[in-house]
């Protein structure tokens, strides 16, 4: 079984997070609303990963701080590894979907929580109530 690392950054606009609607073409998870962010590309440093993600799906530019959260869960014969990281906005939060994308929304945990999400962000939950 191979391990996907998947590299999300959280962002807010005071009590709310920015999450995206995936399309549904999309290969893991279609119609999930997730956090941004994506793979990293071979050989490419986890932080520039997940900073260069973001960008290509929210027009937004982040700087990585800090992982927050490590989750691991089984989907279609594969382990995926969903790194979380805390992030500061270096940009203005006038979000550009990529195609990846049909939506996206601020919403608060609570919101969020009542929605159609990634398991990991469940567990991310868990974890900062």
């Amino acid at each position: 079984m191979k391990t996907k690392i998947l590299l999300k950054a959280i962002i807010k606009k005071g009590e709310k997070f920015l999450i995206l609607l995936r399309s549904p073409e999309a290969h893991a998870f279609p119609e999930h609303w997730d956090f941004p962010g994506g793979k990293r590309e071979p050989d490419e440093d986890l932080f520039e990963g997940v900073e260069r993600e973001v960008m290509e799906e929210t027009g937004i530019k982040i700087k990585a701080k800090k992982v927050l959260g490590t989750y691991e869960i089984e989907y279609k014969g594969d382990w995926l590894k969903f790194n979380v990281y805390e992030a500061d906005v270096l940009s203005e939060l006038d979000v550009k979907l990529s195609d990846e994308h049909t939506e996206f929304k601020w919403a608060t945990k609570d919101e969020i929580l009542k929605m159609k999400i990634e398991p990991y962000m469940a567990m991310y939950f868990e974890e900062y109530p």
